[in-house]
C-alpha cells in the first residue's frame, strides 16, 4: 500500500513539473519550438550509411534558441527524433 501511494506521488509531482514548465514559455516560444525549419530534402533514392557525414540542419532546443548540427563538430551527438500523432 505504502509504495503504491508513493508511485502515484511521484507521477503527480511529475506531471506537475511538466505543466509548470510548459506554462513557462511564452507564446513565441511555443511558435518557434513547433515551427519546423525548412531543409532542403535529399535526393530522391539517397540516404545516409553509418559513418556517413550528416547533412547540416539546425533546429531549436528546449529555449527556442537555434542550435546547429556545426556547433558540435568534434564531438559524439546522439540524436532522437520522435513523432506524436495529430
Amino acid at each position: 500500500m505504502r509504495f503504491k501511494f508513493i508511485d502515484q506521488l511521484v507521477y503527480v509531482a511529475l506531471i506537475s513539473i511538466a505543466f509548470i514548465s510548459f506554462g513557462c514559455l511564452n507564446n513565441d516560444q511555443i511558435a518557434d519550438i513547433l515551427t519546423p525549419v525548412p531543409q532542403e530534402p535529399l535526393p530522391p533514392g539517397e540516404g545516409l550509411s553509418v559513418g556517413v557525414e550528416a547533412p547540416a540542419f539546425s533546429l531549436p532546443d528546449g529555449d527556442g534558441n537555434l542550435v546547429a548540427l556545426s556547433d558540435y563538430v568534434g564531438q559524439k551527438v546522439a540524436l532522437v527524433f520522435y513523432a506524436t500523432g495529430g
